[in-house]
């Protein structure tokens, strides 16, 4: 067959270029394969809050929570990750505080994570030693959960607790904290107010606390597709109730309107810290007796409890209602508090203010069980989270996240 031959009106223009140019022209090189995008954040702490460092009496820890998001790739190393929750924190059990290989050298990453550092710019106390500013802070996280979020894509959720243990030196005396996270490249810079611990000051109003629940929207789970291995995943509360600022104190006390109840301030206000999960269910949480959280999915706990699914679906002042299964309150390992100052950023000074200030409160679960599909959601499950405030008033939410079968991330390397 004859091939007909070019026009010259595609042959002169390329003639008339330099040769070089010529080349390029007909041989173009292939397109590189893409690096894997990387994105990570804060989600606590945020802007406009005030985090309590002026430790005295309980509540008086408050969180830092990162979120990482990895693109896949075929063929292109992701991020590797150990998928399960580690407590206590590496860096805390070290001889020396953050360091974890022994070199007589802070500053190790986490070997659950390596590629992550997480610093600040004032001066760390923790166990009597001195960590300085800038030293990456990694190995104190101390819960890390993985997944494989729908489409692909790497979710990674850390916490760690600043607790009473740990006491900040505000360096430069500028009353805030510079944090500092990054990993493969990305990098999401927080600052955060000082400001005195939340002590509870006397109930002033009727005032309903809002609750919240952040999770993954798509879940590795141990269900009835996939009963082979475990993939954690995190669930965290949070409450919001309206605060004043006392300026009788110096800084400022943030006081709730309508706190929750809890053992400590005199039975008056939740305690915040570390909880292990004990080995036998109970009712509720001993530290912070008004949360309760269920999946609508049977659930088995690492003691080997199998927990009935079960959900809350309403409730008023005193009276809880439509309430099934298991209340999973008492594995939520971590709690804190501390305040956000409104969308102006400024506190409000007397109870009369501008009604958007909050006193925030947080717990944090991992999820390291295994979740067997027995609702009616197929392939999905219904989470509900309540809480009472001392004025006997249920604040009640829900989220629903999706199933998947389990996905296996590698883990880093030895």
């Amino acid at each position: 067959m004859r091939v007909p031959p070019l026009s010259p009106a595609l042959i002169l223009p390329l003639l008339a270029q330099p040769l070089l140019a010529q080349a390029t022209w007909i041989a173009k090189p292939l397109p590189r394969p893409c690096k894997p995008q990387t994105a990570i954040e804060f989600i606590a702490p945020m802007e406009s809050e005030e985090v309590p460092v002026f430790h005295s009496a309980e509540p008086d820890s408050w969180h830092v929570i990162l979120e990482i998001s990895t693109e896949q790739i075929p063929g292109v190393e992701i991020t590797p990750v150990f998928e399960s929750n580690l407590f206590p924190s590496p860096g805390a059990a070290a001889a020396i505080p953050t360091d974890v290989n022994g070199d007589l050298i802070p500053g190790d990453a986490h070997p659950a994570i390596p590629g992550l550092s997480l610093t600040m710019d004032d001066d760390l106390v923790f166990a009597g030693f001195l960590i300085p500013g800038g030293t990456n802070l990694a190995s104190l996280i101390e819960m890390i959960a993985s997944e494989i979020e729908h489409g692909g894509d790497q979710s990674t959720t850390c916490t760690w607790i600043v607790s009473p243990a740990y006491t900040i030196i505000d360096t430069n005396g500028d009353g805030m904290t510079l944090l500092t996270t990054s990993i493969n490249g990305a990098t999401d810079v927080e600052r955060v107010r000082h400001g005195a611990d939340p002590v509870y000051q006397g109930l002033l109003s009727v005032q309903t606390p809002t609750i919240s629940i952040w999770t993954e929207d798509w879940i590795s789970t141990v269900d009835s597709d996939s009963l082979t291995s475990e993939t954690p995943f995190l669930v965290g509360v949070e409450v919001r109730i309206p605060c004043y600022f006392d300026g009788s104190t110096i800084p400022p006390t943030p006081v709730p309107l309508d706190p929750i109840f809890g053992p400590c301030q005199g039975g008056t206000m939740a305690c915040t810290g570390t909880f292990p999960a004990p080995a036998v269910p109970t009712a509720f949480h001993p530290a912070f007796p008004s949360l309760d959280v269920r999946f609508s999915d049977t659930y088995t706990d690492k003691a080997g409890n199998t927990l009935p699914g079960g959900v809350v679906t309403g409730g008023q002042c005193g009276v809880i209602w439509g309430s099934t299964g298991t209340n999973l309150a008492y594995l939520f390992e971590q709690a804190s508090v501390h305040a956000w100052y409104g969308v102006n950023g400024f506190p409000d000074t007397t109870p009369l203010g501008g009604g958007d200030d909050q006193l925030i409160y947080r717990f944090t679960m991992v999820a390291d069980g295994m979740i067997l599909d027995t609702d009616v959601l197929t392939e999905e499950m219904l989470i509900t989270a309540a809480i009472e405030s001392s004025s006997n008033c249920f604040s009640i939410t829900n989220v629903r996240v999706k199933h998947r079968p389990d996905v296996v991330t590698p883990n880093p390397g030895p």
